[in-house]
């Protein structure tokens, strides 16, 4: 007689190979590949709907909308910050809720909440309600986050979450090119209601993926007789791990409280950067470089395509080279982007831009999930990352203000990116001094 089926991964090598004779109650459906995946597949539809559409969409409607509503930079710049903070808000209460509703419950509630809100904005009529609104999209989206996020590391072990949670960036890449082929359509052929039918055609997108998640998501691999994805002692070497963690060495308690603080740090200064210009970047070129924004448009889509790469990549780097290596990667490419896109004067340095900051963007909050899991262990780590994921919200509601007034003063987004620049290279400075994580 065979092994069972669906407990093994489809990759023909690697740590997952042969844990078919061990793994028991597999779950429909998944014939030949560790549930895992699937986890990966709905956490990245988590992803398109959360952050890429409820988001990041935004930087490709927000110029209609402005003209539409007659807002200014610093209008445009509070409906950003007013997503952030219902992000932070979000983000906050994680911890609270997951014990009482689980990683499965919580992210189909919170993606629901997304959608919903979005459906809102696109029948508001002024800035006040598309404010409160877009709050609640932050909400939501904060919340599905942290949990998505959180969920993977128990699924897999340490040298394969850098991979894992990498794959997230796929989610939030389609819903960039989404975003950035059918808003610039749906404005030409619709005129001043574009905006609104943009808002409302990706909200009924977003609506099967959520349903999506409620029916594939689980909370742990216990629940369908399963270890994580790559274990290959049986789970005995995860429970060393845990019950390691669970009293840990002086040295490692006393150095983690300074580990998380540095996190912190580069996540706000992350969060206050990177937020800039994926909230300005199609109104730089609109206004400061006279495209239309059918031209806008298709370097959105190229920021996308390149989007798509960025969590495989910037995860099998940090899986390889280490966390620290990967989020300084990240945020290197995060300040060229900054510098080009202040001095562009050429199409070639636009498209560099929008190229380097499409292969980073999403890989600092992705290695950060697995970065978070290797120092403190999966089990404490969704406490964690909720509470340095409030400190990078703080960051995203300040940046797009500051970023907004900066603009306003001055006639051009050029300071707020160069500002932006020095922050990423603080940023870098802290990052190489993160000690190795714990054996």
């Amino acid at each position: 007689m065979g092994p069972p089926i669906g407990s093994t991964i489809g990759s023909p090598v690697g740590p997952g190979a042969g844990l078919a004779d061990r793994h028991r109650a597999p779950a429909p459906g998944t014939d030949g590949i560790h549930y895992g995946w699937w986890i990966v597949l709905a956490a990245t539809f988590s992803m398109f709907v959360c952050l890429g559409i409820g988001r990041f969409a935004l930087g490709m409607l927000l110029p209609a909308m402005g003209e539409a509503l007659s807002l200014n930079y610093v209008q445009m710049g509070w409906i950003s910050t007013a997503n952030f903070i219902g992000y932070f808000l979000g983000a906050l209460w994680v911890g609270r809720l997951l014990p009482k509703y689980g990683e499965r419950r919580l992210i189909a509630m919170a993606l629901m909440l997304t959608v919903v809100s979005m459906l809102g904005v696109a029948l508001s009529k002024g800035f006040a309600p598309i404010l409160s609104l877009f709050g609640v999209t932050g909400l939501g989206s904060g919340i599905a986050l942290v949990c998505t996020v959180s969920l993977l590391p128990h699924w897999f072990v340490s040298h394969w979450r850098g991979r894992a949670v990498g794959f997230l960036s796929v989610g939030f890449g389609l819903a960039v090119i989404l975003a950035g082929w059918s808003v610039p359509w749906i404005a030409n052929e619709m005129g001043p209601i574009g905006w609104r039918l943009g808002w409302g055609g990706l909200a009924a997108v977003c609506l099967p993926l959520v349903l999506f998640c409620l029916i594939v998501v689980r909370n742990r691999p216990a629940e369908l007789g399963l270890e994580p994805f790559g274990d290959e002692n049986g789970g005995a070497a995860a429970t060393t791990n845990t019950n390691a963690a669970a009293i840990p060495r002086a040295d490692v308690q006393q150095g983690l409280a300074k580990v998380i603080t540095r996190l912190s740090v580069i996540y706000f200064l992350f969060g206050a950067t990177y937020v800039v210009y994926g909230t300005f970047i199609v109104t730089t070129l609109v206004r400061e470089h006279g495209m239309d924004e059918t031209r806008a448009g298709q370097f959105w889509i190229l920021m996308g395509v390149f989007s798509l790469c960025c969590g495989p990549l910037m995860g099998s780097l940090s899986d390889r080279m280490g966390r620290r290596a990967g989020i300084s990667v990240s945020l290197l490419f995060q300040a060229c982007a900054y510098g080009l896109i202040s001095y562009a004067n050429s199409d070639m340095a636009i498209y560099a831009s929008i190229a380097l900051y499409g292969l980073s963007a999403f890989g600092v909050p992705l290695i950060m999930s697995a970065t978070v899991a290797d120092y403190a262990t999966p089990v404490r780590a969704a406490a964690i990352i909720g509470t340095i994921t409030a400190i990078f919200g703080v960051g995203q509601i300040l940046g797009p203000i500051l970023a907004g007034l900066m603009a306003d003063y001055s006639g051009s987004f050029t300071p707020a990116y160069l500002a932006a620049a020095a922050l990423v290279a603080l940023a870098i400075a802290i990052t190489l001094t993160l000690p190795d994580p714990p054996s």
